[in-house]
């Protein structure tokens, strides 16, 4: 089932596969891709860990992160002798490395006794410092396209990794916590849409996957144990996410999540996901409605990117007929409906002259079990064309609705609208502005000037929704989603995305200090480096990292139990996931 789900989201991105130039740099393909043997590594330049940083072999936990310009050779990532703790990284759109990493696709990939060599030279003055490694390796190289991450003072990647997995070098857990990572494509986090992101994404899960059953092999040779005497458990943190999708669990790269976590097999321990909940609750990109009703989109004016909303049927019995229709209104146009003849094809809305303003895809979702969801994608142009004389999108208050009405079928059915996520990524992406819905009956503050920060609050029963604001990613039956609290009241933050049930996440984590100081210090890429940084995505690497510590002790501990107990050890605040201590002993400034 998990190399069938991983093979159908491969296939379904052939196109991607076939001609990867839109988003990898064209030195970084392996054009001689085959499979590594077992005998791997027979050179030890090439081991997955000096043997000072070998963890016990009974006792551990693989600590996995997908992000982009990760700082592997961080301080916090080492133990004392300048021993690399990460086992292997995989830098997906650097210089293709020949002679390493032969079966992987694209990219370099460094182990940890190479990673302790170059420590040791940098410590000796032979290599240079910090910068000069990252440069060795290619995690930067300022004469490819597209930006590198990994030149950043500060990023997302330098601030998830260390809270997920980094430990003073003398603390006695880190030899235990072996890391592996994957730096995504910069193109990749460059699209806030995420179009092309699950197969880099996939990619880099199956490489975590590989590399930690072979650091396991390797641990065995190491200590003359039988092959599968070494099962460490894996917890993979993915601070990643979008807003729009069917929000069921039913996309591929859900489903692959799933069936991972709940397989169990002979020579690897229990894997685990950790995603963020994600931060749009009061972004008011999320809606329902019924047939007959419409919402107001609002794009905004000066948009160079696209704008794209999804409109999510009922679950059905039957398979896709393309009876989910959709009503489109630019400003100062008639409205338009899709009109989809057979599955998988696309509508055009055009404006008087014949220019095109706006397209529709139908695009059923398979959920698991054989039912099936009715699904509309409507892409707007940008508002603000790149040459005179191209076509574009008015900006203004567009209405998307669901044609017909509850008389049609006799039912109450409620359809999920949601507008995609668009945004300013900085160092990678300019020129976006996020659109939204407009509800009259949704408010945002109270009389006193407080947000609302549930759809009760709100009173009434507003078209445009706080709760189901979760990120797309993380709505599989296994994943873990952290949510986030003011650390100074252990209340969650006002913007931190809602379950369907309107609950924050399967556990918080603290992030922000308070409402009026938001932010928590974070590591920079740069040893000794620190910045402020917030968000929902600074949570899930926290309960990474406890999950981590819980699960080294007891490889097959009920990871949902835990949880529920630590909500009983701390008292939590009732109607409240648990909270967890902060992960993070930085001193306040």
């Amino acid at each position: 089932m998990m190399m069938a789900i991983a093979h159908a989201i491969v296939t379904a991105f052939e196109d991607f596969l076939d001609d990867p130039a839109g988003v990898l740099s064209n030195d970084a393909n392996n054009d001689g891709h085959r499979e590594l043997g077992s005998d791997d590594p027979a050179d030890p330049a090439r081991a997955y860990l000096s043997d000072g940083a070998l963890p016990d072999p009974g006792k551990g936990c693989i600590i996995g992160i997908i992000d982009d310009g990760i700082p592997f050779i961080h301080q916090r990532f080492t133990l004392p002798g300048n021993l690399s703790r990460v086992a292997a990284v995989w830098m997906q759109d650097a210089r293709f490395r020949q002679g390493a990493g032969v079966d992987l696709p694209s990219g370099a990939e460094w182990r940890g006794a190479e990673l302790s060599a170059l420590l040791a030279g940098a410590a000796t003055g032979k290599t240079g410092g910090e910068d000069a490694i990252y440069r060795l390796t290619g995690a930067v190289d300022l004469a490819r396209p597209g930006t590198p991450s990994g030149a950043f003072e500060a990023g997302h990647g330098s601030a998830i990794a260390p809270l997920a997995a980094g430990f003073d070098p003398a603390d006695p857990q880190a030899r235990n916590h072996p890391v592996i990572a994957v730096c995504l494509p910069p193109r990749i986090i460059a699209d806030s849409m995420g179009v092309l992101a699950p197969v880099p994404i996939l990619t880099g899960m199956l490489f975590i996957i590989n590399r930690a059953r072979r650091l396991c092999r390797f641990i065995e040779g190491k200590h003359g144990l039988s092959h599968g005497d070494v099962r460490l458990p894996v917890v993979i943190n993915l601070s990643l996410g979008l807003t729009a999708g069917p929000h069921d669990g039913s996309t591929l790269l859900e489903r692959f999540m799933d069936a991972v976590s709940e397989t169990r097999t002979p020579d690897l321990g229990p894997v685990h996901f950790v995603l963020p909940m994600g931060n749009h609750r009061q972004d008011r990109l999320r809606a329902k409605l019924r047939r007959g009703q419409s919402i107001g989109w609002r794009l905004p004016p000066d948009d160079a990117t696209i704008n794209a909303v999804e409109i999510w049927g009922p679950p059905q019995d039957h398979p896709p007929r393309g009876d989910l229709q959709v009503t489109l209104t630019p400003p100062g146009h008639a409205a338009s409906t899709t009109d989809f003849k057979v599955p998988w094809q696309f509508s055009v809305l055009s404006d008087r002259n014949g220019k095109p303003l706006a397209r529709a895809y139908y695009m059923p979702q398979l959920l698991p079990g054989g039912r099936w969801r009715d699904g509309i994608a409507v892409i707007a142009l940008p508002t603000c064309p790149e040459r005179l004389g191209e076509p574009f999108a008015p900006p203004g208050e567009w209405r998307v609705g669901i044609a017909g009405s509850d008389s049609d079928d006799g039912s109450q059915q409620v359809y999920d609208v949601t507008a995609q996520r668009d945004e300013v990524i900085r160092g990678f992406r300019r020129g976006a502005r996020q659109s939204w819905f407009h509800d009259p009956a949704y408010r945002s503050h109270d009389e006193s000037g407080f947000p609302i920060l549930t759809d009760a609050q709100n009173g009434g029963d507003p078209l445009v929704i706080r709760r189901d604001t979760v990120n797309s990613y993380a709505t599989g039956r296994l994943t873990l989603r952290a949510g986030a609290v003011y650390r100074q009241t252990g209340q969650g933050t006002d913007y931190a995305a809602l379950l369907a049930n309107g609950e924050g996440g399967d556990c918080l984590a603290p992030v922000d200090r308070s409402v009026n100081s938001s932010s928590m210090i974070v590591r920079g890429r740069n040893s000794g480096s620190f910045t402020l940084a917030s968000g929902t995505s600074l949570a899930a690497p926290q309960l990474a990292r406890w999950l981590a510590g819980r699960l080294s002790e007891d490889p097959d501990l009920d990871v949902r139990q835990a949880i529920r107990d630590q909500a009983g050890r701390q008292g939590a605040i009732p109607g409240q996931p648990p909270t967890l201590p902060l992960a993070t002993p930085f001193r306040e400034f």
